[in-house]
């Protein structure tokens, strides 16, 4: 073998090293959630042959997912292998974050272009997608059951074609880039931002005649695809977006999106690569031919940074951020060390500079995730734990904000870590632990069984003959649309206020954590719908309001009370309308850790569907 096929070979290196780093972690942290169950119903009704439904017809079909291709490939997994979503989904979530890495680590040692200098070191290479494989938020979602490794592994192909597009002339590019944009946007609606920038360097390309119109269309073609899924969910479905965006985007929420990006920022050293890139903005100034050629060669790398800042920004200013921790940006990680890398090339960094900075980026990057997941051990269902508190001493002041704007995100059900889901989740299938007909007890032939649930994952996936009404609307159209009812206060603060010198048993003015536990069941603060031990809610309440680390005083203790009152919860806004739920007469109920019939409930005949349907169907459109 010669030196120039030993060369094209290095990435192998890089790559190998982050492949047993993500496999270990994978195997220590896998798990299944419980949204996850739901796209696994969506493929056990198609692999039943009923379609892609929630619940069998006469119910009307609803796109209660927004994962079309995952579903896709699950069925398909199933009916080729015998293989159920449950055991394979996390395999093949596995393996997009590998092919992650793959593109990451070639991408890396690829040869430069003539003038660009040499491809970073092997060393180098290394650590970045070390750095990658070994981010705990990219580890989290290399399992789950949910489709976010194989939309990150779409997403970061379609950035690494989208620069791409101007090293060689012809069709061959832009059907990379449209083919990635297509996979991606198949695989979450997100992906329709991806396919308006390929538009975008499209147009750009033939304006500036970089690219013929005929190789532009040819190469544009994978375009087709998700515009036909479009009209296939038209048609189907009756909608252009699918039911999830009208059961979650209620109404812009930057108050938590805001939090919620600050948060990720503070976990993954997020602060030193926009320090880089001041730096390399400063340099380029300075320089000169380096930001026109942005306009220039360069524009794509201009989109696709463009087309990520308003993927962050409608996050952050719109939805608010997610209900799991840092999953819409798990794919952005190993594009945050792959960016470095390029920016201290373009700066002028020789390796023996970059090498520290990157290592000390990984280790800001990593660094908190893991401590976080060690910590919150024994106290998952909490799903909270101060830092402040926990860390050295110098770091406490910095992380006090941290904890005030994750405390806040947890009293409002976003950014739930990997720990609370994993748990909640191992606990339903110790319940139910396989799919099959027949779990429900009390049904006679033919009858029809209706379970009402605000977790519709598991449950929904092994009583595979049951109807279930989703009450929060991510299954249910009904639901969904309905602009849902004000949410009624879970406390009198009134009442509660003058509670305080009641609570403060040593008199010194101040409530500290033992008074605060003692407390949280007294004043029933589950009623909140948020819940937890009396010894988070303690934790809870103080990153909230202590201000000075001395424990709630008079004043801050009233600003506790009020923050509580706040009852607007990530993705559980929407509430049935009005006569909804008894009209559908769910007769199935948990009893004694049996599903069971009630038969006093006279189960719903088919007519008496299609026609509850259409009048609430009928009422939420006016």
């Amino acid at each position: 073998m010669n030196l120039a096929a030993i060369r094209s070979c290095r990435w192998l290196v890089p790559f190998a090293l982050g492949a047993v780093a993500l496999c270990v972690g994978w195997w220590q942290t896998r798990f299944l959630c419980d949204d996850a169950f739901i796209a696994f119903r969506y493929a056990g009704n198609a692999h039943d042959g009923h379609g892609l439904v929630w619940n069998t017809a006469p119910f009307a079909p609803v796109e209660g997912y927004s994962c079309f291709l995952w579903v896709l490939v699950l069925w398909g997994v199933w009916s080729i292998s015998g293989i159920a979503p449950p055991d394979s989904a996390n395999a093949l979530a596995l393996l997009c974050s590998l092919g992650t890495l793959l593109l990451l680590s070639r991408r890396l040692l690829r040869p430069r272009e003539e003038g660009g200098g040499e491809p970073a070191s092997v060393s180098l290479a290394a650590i970045a997608v070390l750095g990658a494989a070994t981010n705990a938020t990219f580890v989290t979602w290399s399992s789950s059951g949910l489709e976010t490794a194989m939309f990150g592994l779409f997403a970061v192909g379609w950035t690494l074609a989208a620069t791409d597009v101007h090293r060689e002339s012809g069709r061959r590019p832009w059907l990379a880039v449209a083919t990635w944009a297509a996979l991606a946007q198949l695989t979450r609606p997100d992906g329709a931002l991806l396919i308006l920038a390929t538009l975008a360097l499209a147009a750009h390309a033939w304006a500036t005649r970089r690219a013929r119109l005929g190789a532009l269309l040819v190469g544009l073609t994978p375009l087709f695809a998700p515009g036909a899924h479009l009209l296939w969910r038209r048609w189907f479905y009756g909608e252009w977006l699918p039911n999830t965006y009208y059961a979650k985007v209620v109404a812009a929420w930057p108050e938590s999106g805001l939090r919620y990006l600050y948060c990720f920022a503070v976990e993954h050293g997020v602060w030193l690569w926009l320090l880089l890139i001041v730096l390399w903005v400063l340099v380029a100034a300075v320089r000169g031919a380096s930001l026109r050629a942005l306009f220039g060669r360069g524009f794509g790398a201009v989109v696709v940074v463009g087309t990520w800042s308003g993927y962050v920004g409608y996050y952050g200013m719109v939805v608010g951020g997610d209900h799991f921790a840092w999953r819409p940006f798990a794919h952005l990680l190993p594009l945050m060390f792959l960016s470095t890398c390029w920016l201290a090339s373009a700066i002028g960094w020789r390796t023996r500079t970059a090498l520290p900075l990157l290592a000390v980026f990984a280790v800001l990057a990593n660094g908190f995730g893991w401590w976080f997941e060690r910590k919150i051990e024994g106290r998952e269902k909490d799903g909270f734990v101060r830092a402040s508190t926990r860390l050295p001493a110098p770091l406490a002041g910095w992380f006090s904000t941290y904890d005030r704007c994750r405390a806040w995100l947890r009293l409002h059900y976003v950014a739930l870590p990997r720990g609370l889901h994993a748990v909640t989740s191992r606990d339903l299938l110790r319940l139910l632990p396989e799919r099959r007909a027949g779990q429900v007890a009390g049904l006679g032939r033919g009858e029809r069984g209706v379970y009402r649930t605000v977790a519709a994952g598991v449950v929904s996936w092994a009583l595979a003959d049951i109807a279930i009404i989703d009450a929060v609307g991510l299954n249910d159209w009904i639901v969904a649309r309905h602009p849902g009812e004000p949410p009624t206060a879970p406390f009198d603060p009134q009442l509660l206020l003058p509670a305080f010198d009641t609570l403060d048993g040593d008199r010194d003015g101040r409530l500290g954590g033992a008074e605060i536990a003692r407390f949280a069941p007294l004043a029933n603060l589950d009623a909140t719908g948020v819940l937890v031990s009396p010894a988070c809610w303690a934790e809870l309440l103080l990153a909230l309001c202590d201000r000075n680390g001395d424990g709630l005083d008079r004043a801050e203790f009233a600003a506790a009370i009020v923050a509580l009152q706040d009852q607007r919860h990530m993705a559980h806004e929407r509430t049935p309308p009005p006569g909804y739920l008894q009209a559908l007469r769910p007769n199935v109920a948990l009893i004694d850790g049996a599903f069971r019939a009630d038969p006093a409930i006279a189960p719903l005949t088919d007519a008496e569907v299609v026609a509850i349907e259409r009048r609430f169907r009928d009422q939420v459109r006016k």
